[in-house]
Parts: C-alpha cells; sequence; structure tokens
C-alpha cells in the first residue's frame, strides 16, 4: 500500500484516534504554525461559497461558518469524518475528490488542506477541484515537504514507497496543470518531543509496517518541519 492506497486511506480514519495521535506530536514547536498560514490563505481569498475537501473533524469548516459567515459545503470519503463535522452543524457528506457531487462553477474557493496525497488519482482530483470552481475562483491547498519529520521517518525506518505524492516539492507543477496561477507560502520549523510516549503513538499511528522506537532514544528528539499552502486561481 502506499499513502494514496484506498485501503489505507480507510484504515487511517475509520476513527479520529491516529489522527489525534499525529497531532500530539506538535505540542512544542517553533516557526510559523501551519494551520494558521492555512487561515491566512482561507481569509485572504474572501470565500463566500466554500467547499473543504478532506476536511477531518470538521474544525476549518466550521471556522470558516463562524468567523467569515461562508456558506460551507463539507466532503470527506471518511464516514467517521463526516459523522463528526455532522456533529459541529455542518453541511457535510460522504464524498470522493475524484468525482464531487457538485456542478461546475458551484464555489469560489475550495480548500483541501493535507489531503491531495490521499487521493489515488492526482491528477483527476485536482481537475475535479478546479471544475466545480467558478472562474478566477481560488484552491487553497496545504501539504508537507519531502523533508518534513524526517529525523523521526529515519528513526523508526520509515518505508520510501510510502512517501507523499502532492508535496512541496511537486505541488505548483502539478496544480499548474489546471490552474492559471499558483502561489506559495512555505513554512519551517522544528518539533520538540520530550516524552518517548510520543514517539511510539505516532509510529503506532501509522497503517505501515515500521520499526519501533528505540527504549533508549535521546531525548528530546527534534526534528524539521516544513509545510507548504499552496493557492491556485483558476
Amino acid at each position: 500500500m502506499a499513502m494514496n492506497d484506498p485501503q489505507l486511506v480507510e484504515e487511517q480514519y475509520a476513527s479520529e484516534a491516529n489522527l489525534l495521535a499525529r497531532r500530539a506530536l506538535y505540542e512544542e514547536t517553533t516557526g510559523p504554525d501551519p494551520r494558521e498560514l492555512l487561515w491566512d490563505a482561507i481569509v485572504a481569498a474572501e470565500p463566500r461559497r466554500v467547499l473543504e475537501v478532506g476536511g477531518g473533524p470538521g474544525e476549518v469548516s466550521e471556522r470558516m461558518a463562524r468567523e467569515l459567515g461562508a456558506d460551507v459545503r463539507y466532503v470527506d470519503i471518511s464516514p467517521r469524518m463526516v459523522a463528526l463535522a455532522r456533529a459541529r452543524g455542518l453541511d457535510a457528506r460522504v464524498g470522493d475528490a475524484q468525482a464531487l457531487p457538485f456542478e461546475d462553477a458551484s464555489f469560489d474557493t475550495v480548500v483541501a488542506a493535507w489531503m491531495l496525497y490521499h487521493v489515488p488519482d492526482l491528477d483527476r482530483g485536482v481537475a475535479e477541484l478546479a471544475r466545480v470552481l467558478e472562474p478566477g475562483g481560488r484552491l487553497v491547498a496545504a501539504t508537507n515537504s519531502v523533508d518534513h519529520l524526517r529525523e523521526l521517518r529515519e528513526l523508526i525506518s520509515y518505508p520510501s514507497g510510502y512517501e507523499l505524492t502532492f508535496t512541496a516539492e511537486n505541488g505548483e507543477e502539478l496544480l499548474r496543470r489546471r490552474f492559471a496561477h499558483v502561489e506559495r507560502t512555505d513554512g519551517v520549523g522544528t518539533v520538540t518531543v520530550r516524552d518517548r510516549a510520543k514517539l511510539v503513538a505516532y509510529r503506532a499511528s501509522m497503517s505501515v509496517d515500521t520499526s519501533p522506537v528505540p527504549d533508549h532514544v535521546e531525548l528530546p528528539f527534534v526534528v524539521r518541519r516544513a509545510t507548504t499552502v499552496f493557492v491556485a486561481t483558476r
């Protein structure tokens, strides 16, 4: 399996437990907050009719509706994530980024945060995001660099075959196939982990075969983090 394998994605997001374990890793960081870089790009797009694709528990969609007054629709391939989003009062439905259940030009903004690397046919998925945008509409997409958490991946011998397909390095090229203009904002920093249990939980949250975290791993364990937010205009 790879990061865009449907079986792996189904396993990963059947519950929120894996996502929460990975988020817990980021409690002590330096550098710009990637979530705020994403939010700043969304605010700059001045969204009115918004679709979030692969929105996880729905925090971003809820914030767009509450703080920006946007008319928000939400789609995720995971029934559990959709249930969590609905619990926030969102108009949420199960759907596939490769075949979005909306008409052409339905939205002025689409948000795809840390999810495009899960799409099996990436070009088809990007084409769908462009299709549902009106002319001049914007896609706000976030992803990570191939160097993101490299030290941790090396620690647990993360298999090279599971690397991301949509990254900070290739994202602009992929988006330019469907969008007229692409801008990027990069955020780099570090993550400091002082509790081995967090490393163990992170490793356990990945649906791949990796090596155990060494019993005597040197703490604090410091790793690089690197995120990019793309804004692509149709």
